[in-house]
């Protein structure tokens, strides 16, 4: 029996030192979502720092294009030194990000740049639309997110 549970501590340990993958949650409402967000998209673009081409983000705030953390952290270095230049947008995955809230960000306000951001790099329209729909728990807080597609 104390074999059994040295084992399972050791895989444990070996399981916690892995970067294993999890699912995400993206948070539907962001408070540091900027007002006016521009739809134009720079995919191509390095970032402006390194000249690197992958992992690129673009700021919502003021349209910078910078290297994500896993290349040269450029992007946080950014959110850093503003403070407020806190959600940028994934060339890599079209995901979103807010760095005060900590959380991949999924809301109506982003759709524009999303859509502008995908038919830039795929040159064709997103086959699928998602409407957005909160749910509400009990105490009307926003518990979570899912979505419907319909063909376009």
């Amino acid at each position: 029996m104390e074999k059994d549970s040295e084992l399972a501590q050791q895989l444990q340990e070996q399981l916690n030192r892995q970067d294993v993958g999890f699912a995400v949650k993206p948070i539907t409402t962001c408070p540091h979502i900027p007002t006016n967000i521009s739809s134009k998209v720079f995919i191509d673009t390095p970032c402006q720092e390194c000249n690197e081409l992958k992992e690129n983000w673009q700021c919502l705030s003021c349209s910078t294009i910078l290297c994500s953390r896993y290349v040269h952290g450029h992007m946080l270095d950014h959110f850093l030194n503003t403070k407020d230049h806190s959600v940028c947008l994934s060339y890599s995955d079209l995901s979103v990000w807010c760095f005060i809230c900590k959380k991949y960000v999924i809301n109506k306000g982003l759709e524009q740049v999303k859509h502008a951001a995908y038919v830039a790099k795929f040159g064709e329209e997103p086959p699928i639309t998602s409407n957005i729909v909160i749910q509400q728990d009990d105490n009307n807080n926003n518990a979570s997110a899912s979505g419907s597609s319909s063909s376009k």
